[in-house]
């Protein structure tokens, strides 16, 4: 009512006023009222939205389901949902063959990738791996002669540089007295280890070279083929030019040699595309001018007649095709 007081007894005394925010009547929390009602919506101690126990021991319960449909769950489908069913079913049997047909290789692979990063990392080229297969299978057959031919000259050398045996020119140095057979020894090894550093560096450099030219091989490629894109999307006829493009580069390339960056590759490529619009230019039609003076034929003051007839028609639009 106008001017009653409402005072804070009042408030409190009042049905529905309790107004804690976790709390019923029953004392029960508002939290655990949630949960109550709502198992699925199951908070954790932290607040946190969980699953009720109820549902994840529904959910263990469950039998795993097959992978196959049964004919029941099929006939309740309809024929568009059958077919995809049936799509994915030769679509997960093909993948499962293809897994099991990879772990068949694996195996085979991982031995494979053994051997190569041995090789690698020891510095054994492809002929020297197979040569030394060779001999292993010579062994393993009983032929001899081929083991021994095979391995005899890297006995002599690995005696040479153990100073077991001396070299022939060394051999004729000590005979003449030019120097003692330690020296020699100590001199063949020597000149053996100058060798080897030499043939180490020259084939270090190669590999160097190779992985450079492969690296600036793909960075030309990539950048030719970015400024190749932007030029069939600006350029509505570069389809039919590309072939013509691409054997002009060629061309290009014998002349100039191979790119030295991939700046130098875009303008071999933008050369050959300036030779090939200069080809398709001269190959395009000439447009014929338009007569500024109107044929007089048939016409009279520069106007084409009224043809009477359809045969007139004809003539007349066949005479002013010739124009």
């Amino acid at each position: 009512m106008a001017g009653t007081e409402v005072t804070p007894s009042d408030i409190a005394s009042s049905p529905g006023a309790d107004v804690t925010p976790h709390s019923s009547s029953e004392g029960e929390s508002l939290l655990d009222a949630v949960n109550r009602a709502v198992p699925e919506l199951q908070t954790d101690d932290d607040g946190s939205q969980g699953v009720s126990p109820t549902r994840a021991a529904r959910d263990r319960d469950e039998p795993d389901l097959p992978e196959e449909a049964t004919p029941e769950e099929l006939a309740r489908l309809s024929q568009g949902a059958k077919r995809r069913v049936s799509k994915l079913n030769k679509q997960r049997q093909k993948l499962a063959a293809e897994v099991q047909r990879l772990k068949t290789l694996e195996p085979s692979a991982k031995a494979a990738e053994q051997v190569t990063d041995y090789l690698r990392r020891h510095d054994i080229g492809q002929d020297d791996f197979l040569m030394g297969l060779e001999l292993m299978a010579a062994m393993r057959q009983g032929n001899f002669r081929k083991f021994y031919e095979g391995v005899m000259p890297y006995v002599k050398l690995c005696e040479e540089y153990l100073g077991v045996s001396l070299p022939p020119d060394l051999q004729q140095q000590v005979a003449q007295g030019h120097m003692t057979s330690q020296a020699a020894a100590m001199y063949s090894k020597e000149r053996m280890d100058r060798a080897m550093a030499q043939t180490n560096a020259v084939r270090h450099q190669a590999a160097y070279q190779h992985s450079t030219q492969e690296v600036l091989a793909n960075q030309v490629a990539n950048t030719v083929n970015a400024w190749e894109a932007h030029v069939a999307r600006s350029d509505p006829d570069y389809a039919a030019k590309k072939a013509a493009v691409q054997a002009t580069m060629h061309a290009v390339l014998h002349e100039q040699g191979p790119p030295r960056s991939p700046e130098h590759g875009v303008l071999i490529a933008k050369e050959a595309y300036r030779r090939v619009n200069e080809q398709y230019k001269a190959w395009a039609p000439q447009r014929r001018a338009t007569q500024r003076t109107p044929s007089s034929t048939g016409r009279a003051a520069g106007v084409s007649p009224e043809p009477k007839t359809l045969l007139e028609a004809v003539r007349f639009a066949r005479e002013g095709a010739r124009l």
